[in-house]
């Protein structure tokens, strides 16, 4: 089968943002065939189907489908793209951008050619942060908000589903449900099928020629907002650890870990607090700790309620 991608799109109540997204994808430096996906997650104001209808109308350079998914949630909405995606559309390669982001013209055609080098299952590949409005808030230095830097080629993991792509092989073998439910509204749930994509021996590659781009809101800057993300990602993780590990020492080594990470996030402290990207990365890093010990312990944050 000839290289043909869809891009598949989570949408809720952004239609400003989504519309830019859509215009950025129809500007991308492509030969192959594209099909672009939106699954509108609310069913009530259906704004994001309303964007699609609207770009539809004047003739859009791509085929463009929306879709509503009434069950509320992140994981639910992506296992909703992948399932209509297999059963309505003919494609090689899918690929995953969120509504709050948009790429530059080369973005697609980097995903595929580093995917075709290394024979990857799945290629990952950075998103910069745009921040909203002005001011030098020093929340805004920190690590989380810039663009993972990684060489291009084969890697261990990639650590989200914001800038992805796919083949169709590992998506069917890997079979539904791929986002477990679990980590419906606390986020995760990309970590946890990549996790267990690893473990079943999918291979991955990242490219840091695909970049695109993310708006980040002014509330997102403030430290309060830095914190709860910390403690959400790191309970995520433990969660995921636990599930995917087996027996307690696995268990005490993982709880082990957590704690020794707390003591030394908070008592470097002090000492990041000197510099703004040092205190914004240490409150980070201590909220990450303490999120994974509250993790292993059942502890959830819910980001995405």
């Amino acid at each position: 089968m000839s290289t043909a991608v869809l891009v598949a799109i989570p949408t809720y109540r952004r239609p400003v943002e989504l519309e830019r997204l859509l215009s950025r994808i129809d500007q991308l430096d492509i030969a192959v065939p594209v099909t672009v996906l939106v699954a509108d997650n609310d069913p009530e104001r259906r704004q994001g189907e309303e964007v699609v209808a609207a770009l539809a109308a004047h003739s859009y350079r791509f085929p463009l489908e929306a879709i509503t998914v009434s069950a509320k949630g992140l994981a639910n909405v992506r296992n909703t793209l992948f399932t209509h995606a297999l059963s309505h559309h003919t494609f090689t390669h899918i690929a995953m951008i969120d509504d709050d982001e948009w790429p530059d013209a080369p973005w697609l055609g980097e995903l595929l050619r580093v995917q075709k080098t290394t024979g990857a299952d799945i290629v990952g590949a950075p998103v910069a942060s745009i921040f909203e409005g002005t001011g030098g808030s020093w929340v805004r230095r920190a690590r989380l908000f810039q663009p993972e830097a990684r060489p291009e080629g084969p890697c261990q993991i990639i650590w989200a589903s914001n800038n992805v792509l796919l083949t169709r092989d590992c998506i069917e073998t890997a079979g539904p449900p791929w986002f477990d439910l679990a980590f419906n509204i606390t986020g995760g749930e990309d970590v946890e099928l990549f996790t267990r994509l690893k473990a079943q021996g999918k291979r991955f590659a990242w490219a840091p020629g695909a970049l695109i781009f993310e708006s980040v809101p002014r509330e997102r800057t403030q430290a309060r907002w830095l914190l709860r993300r910390g403690l959400r990602i790191g309970s995520t993780d433990a969660r995921i650890q636990l599930r995917h590990g087996t027996g307690r020492l696995h268990r005490v080594r993982t709880v082990s870990k957590a704690v020794l990470g707390l003591i030394a996030s908070l008592s470097l402290l002090p000492l990041r607090a000197l510099s703004g990207k040092r205190r914004a990365d240490g409150l980070f890093s201590a909220a990450r700790a303490a999120g994974k010990f509250y993790g292993f312990y059942g502890g959830r944050v819910h980001e995405y309620q």
